[in-house]
């Protein structure tokens, strides 16, 4: 019975660990105004992409939530999938400090 434990054990871990992403929402909440950009990326990972624009850096961040129920298709897996959404965010670096940080919506301007 032990070794069905320990199995059951390694295999969540390998689960878990797999759908590990770069940043969490939760991580994003500790970026501060002030911090420059190696504490930022020490804190959340690299930026998926950099943009400069008049004078400052824009770096971009996101944040996807998988679901992989393998081969099923039923009802239920469609609608697990549209409520799954990727978060966008953006931080704003002015002379290599955080000026802001936030959730970058559609419609949202830093």
């Amino acid at each position: 019975m032990k070794i069905i434990n320990y199995i059951s054990f390694i295999a969540l871990f390998a689960l878990l660990v797999g759908c590990a992403t770069t940043i969490r929402p939760y991580t994003f909440e500790q970026v501060a105004e002030g911090m420059d950009q190696a504490q930022v990326e020490h804190l959340i990972g690299k930026p998926d992409r950099v943009e400069s624009k008049d004078g400052a850096e824009f770096l971009h961040y996101s944040y996807h939530e998988d679901y992989d129920p393998g081969s099923n298709s039923g009802i239920q897996t469609q609608q697990a999938k549209r409520s799954m959404k990727t978060r966008n965010y953006v931080i704003k670096m002015v002379d290599g400090k955080v000026e802001t940080a936030k959730e970058a919506t559609s419609t949202s301007t830093l």
